[in-house]
């Protein structure tokens, strides 16, 4: 059995990217690299999760952030008052809300886009 997961993604612009999530989600810089033949990277995440984002930045051949209506990352916050400020974080932070393609999502929460067009939703509901 695993036990911990990374989600890894090119992105356009590190600190862009590292800035959206580090006060959208309210996550720490963990780990960060550069030059590793040719890739810089900076992974976000905190303690208490089993769980961070890399974020990648290939300097010799730059990598287009490829992804499709449906590749989202979900976040579940049961206290309700807890995902809507997650929400307004999201905001403020840059993301710009979106309506689902799956009207699924849009039910119990809200849909987001970074500036590289990755979707990220705040489920406002226990995960099981």
């Amino acid at each position: 059995m695993f036990t911990h997961m990374r989600i890894a993604k090119p992105v356009n612009n590190l600190e862009s990217s590292f800035l959206m999530y580090s006060q959208g989600l309210g996550l720490h810089k963990i780990a960060e690299f550069n030059d590793h033949e040719g890739f810089n990277g900076i992974m976000l995440g905190r303690e208490d999760l089993d769980w961070h984002i890399e974020f990648t930045f290939c300097q010799n051949y730059p990598v287009q952030p490829l992804h499709t209506e449906e590749d989202l990352l979900a976040l579940y916050y049961p206290d309700e008052n807890e995902g809507l400020h997650a929400c307004e974080r999201m905001n403020d932070a840059g993301f710009r809300m979106t309506a689902s393609f799956n009207p699924y999502w849009d039910v119990n929460g809200r849909t987001f886009v970074d500036v590289d067009g990755y979707r990220m939703v705040i489920q406002n509901k226990s995960w099981a």
